[in-house]
């Protein structure tokens, strides 16, 4: 056997394992981070099912919303384009739903959150995704009851963010609109108690 050919196989008996030892531990830090992200998420979609919609005016006043800048970690991945498009998109949809959402209608623990979720858990899962390879990350199978690969994986949980964004928007928007109900009902209370009917207000 020459020199070179068993050079080869030594190199092959310290490199193949080495190989697959890392590929182990990526794969095993890979699923605690989706893990943690997944318990976080359910704990966030219970408080939301358990909160009463009903705002509270000294809660409203002491609530804190995200100030979106070129330097905010979320802004940085938005615009980030090693981060793959379908991710960026939603990412997209998420930043829109928290601008329309009425801030002052949802509860202190619910914005906390969702502030959470943006600030900190979106950031974090992209920063654990870019550090994967490319094609690892988009072939490996890592949860095998799903078939899911690491990309679908973090797709599914930045839709799961998404929805529950968007039942905060709902929720605000139905607190606004109860606020307006509540006003026309209490003009309707003054001009009755005053004899006076909605046919005389119109202008002629």
């Amino acid at each position: 056997m020459s020199f070179f050919t068993l050079l080869i196989l030594l190199s092959l008996i310290v490199i193949v394992p080495i190989f697959f030892v890392m590929k182990e531990k990526s794969r095993q830090l890979q699923a605690a981070s989706i893990q943690r992200h997944q318990e976080y998420l359910a704990s966030a979609n219970k408080l939301l099912e358990n909160q009463s919609t009903t705002p509270n005016d000294d809660i409203a006043d002491r609530l804190t919303t995200i100030n979106f800048s070129s330097h905010h970690p979320f802004i940085k991945q938005l615009y980030n384009e090693q981060i793959p498009q379908a991710f960026r998109a939603i990412m997209d949809d998420i930043g829109q739903q928290y601008e329309r959402t009425h801030h002052g209608q949802i509860t202190e623990s619910q914005l906390f959150t969702l502030n959470k979720l943006i600030e900190t858990r979106i950031p974090e899962l992209l920063s654990d995704y870019l550090s994967l390879d490319t094609n690892y990350a988009k072939t490996m199978i890592i949860d095998d009851d799903k078939a899911a690969t690491s990309y679908t994986m973090v797709l599914e949980q930045l839709n799961s963010i998404l929805d529950f964004s968007q039942k905060l928007n709902i929720q605000s928007q139905s607190g606004v609109v109860d606020k307006l109900l509540a006003s026309r009902r209490y003009l309707d209370n003054v001009y009755k108690e005053n004899g006076i009917t909605t046919d005389s207000l119109k202008i002629k």
